[in-house]
């Protein structure tokens, strides 16, 4: 590798990893908004919770499509539409007169979401030759980050009266995405001739590890979602605030996003199953802690939960991308996307349990699936080795 071509990557890296983390960040203004929108547009329950379902769907279940078409066109259109879409329609709907319009930004702002996650996540995978668990960690990480700092941020400026000035959080992701445009090349010489008919693989009898991962991966997103998602409610149903619970949640994404880079980092050292089985068998006591603990001793163990928890998200994706590495945008897609999208579908069963019994319990049975995910990390093969490419089986 010539140096100006190191130079390249390097920059081609942090372009990526900066729009990763204001994509990130766009995609977390829903959630500390929820109680602004039912009160200002005078919603039912059942509306509010129909709005994060949508940035479920079109942020998440849509990835797989949109990495299909980045393998098979263009990358870099997907990436920089992605960013930009999200920061223009995500950072603006505080100013949402009505339930309509806010369903259609969502609907935008969440597809640009979708956009982006599988080919950048492909384009950093490329540039590092599916190589590094540890700068596909960076990668992540930064998006936790960017994810976690949106409710600290976005209940700071609403809590001062600024919802009309949520919309120039936007300015950074638009000349981001300008700079975007002028600066990242990808390789089109390297473009998929991935077809529709190429995802017969997912069908096929080599593809049992595959499958396995899919599954792994759509129960510790389950739990992280629960837990994400339910978090406010547990610290309000403890007396806490609004801000306090927003305070809670960054605390655990940015301590996952810690995590996530150590877990990449020794995965690239040990073994990526025992990062991904460690992190599933030993965050279920600390979170099942955390439930039932109190005041600082309370955070402190959620922010250990969330280290570890997180420390395998990078490996997760790394691994179905080296299994099917010439279908490495769709399969992103599907592993960062529909699985993790799916997850989300299931939170009204988790509300369910929680309205017939309590959220501490709801919680408490996620909690306790993740060491099925732990366990079933034995039975795949070995993936340390060189990739796998299911495509040519």
């Amino acid at each position: 590798m010539t140096k100006s071509n190191g130079r390249f990557i390097s920059t081609s890296i942090i372009l990526l990893t900066s729009a990763h983390l204001f994509n990130d960040f766009y995609a977390g203004f829903l959630m500390p908004l929820l109680s602004y929108f039912q009160s200002h547009l005078h919603l039912t329950i059942t509306q509010v919770s129909i709005l994060p379902t949508i940035l479920a769907v079109f942020g998440s279940i849509l990835q797989p499509l949109f990495g299909f078409l980045g393998d098979r066109f263009n990358k870099k259109l997907f990436v920089v539409s992605g960013v930009l879409c999200s920061a223009l329609f995500l950072s603006c709907i505080g100013l949402a007169p009505n339930f309509t319009l806010l369903i259609l930004m969502l609907v935008i702002g969440a597809s640009g979401v979708a956009a982006f996650h599988p080919n950048a996540a492909a384009t950093v995978a490329r540039l590092t030759q599916n190589k590094s668990s540890f700068t596909m960690s960076i990668f992540l990480m930064v998006g936790c980050i960017g994810l976690a700092g949106a409710p600290f941020i976005i209940t700071s400026i609403a809590t001062s009266g600024g919802f009309s000035k949520l919309w120039m959080l936007s300015l950074p992701g638009v000349i981001l995405a300008l700079i975007l445009v002028k600066t990242l090349t990808i390789d089109h010489e390297n473009k998929s001739s991935t077809k529709l008919s190429d995802f017969k693989i997912l069908f096929a009898r080599k593809s049992r590890p595959l499958w396995i991962m899919f599954l792994i991966m759509f129960i510790r997103s389950l739990v992280i979602t629960s837990f994400m998602s339910f978090m406010s409610i547990l610290f309000t149903a403890k007396g806490l605030t609004m801000h306090r619970s927003g305070i809670a949640i960054s605390t655990f994404l940015i301590c996952g996003s810690v995590g996530g880079l150590i877990g990449g980092y020794l995965a690239d050292k040990i073994s990526r199953k025992i990062i991904i089985a460690c992190s599933s068998i030993i965050a279920c006591p600390l979170l099942l802690w955390f439930l039932k603990a109190d005041g600082n001793f309370a955070m402190i163990l959620l922010g250990l939960s969330g280290m570890v928890i997180l420390a395998a998200s990078a490996v997760n994706v790394l691994i179905v991308q080296r299994l099917c590495p010439d279908m490495a945008g769709s399969i992103a897609g599907i592993s960062m996307g529909f699985v993790w999208g799916s997850a989300g579908l299931m939170l009204p069963v988790v509300g369910y349990v929680a309205d017939h019994y309590s959220m501490e319990t709801s919680l408490r049975i996620a909690a306790y699936m993740l060491p099925i995910a732990g366990m079933l990390v034995l039975i795949l093969p070995n993936i340390d080795r060189p990739a796998n490419d299911l495509s040519k089986e």
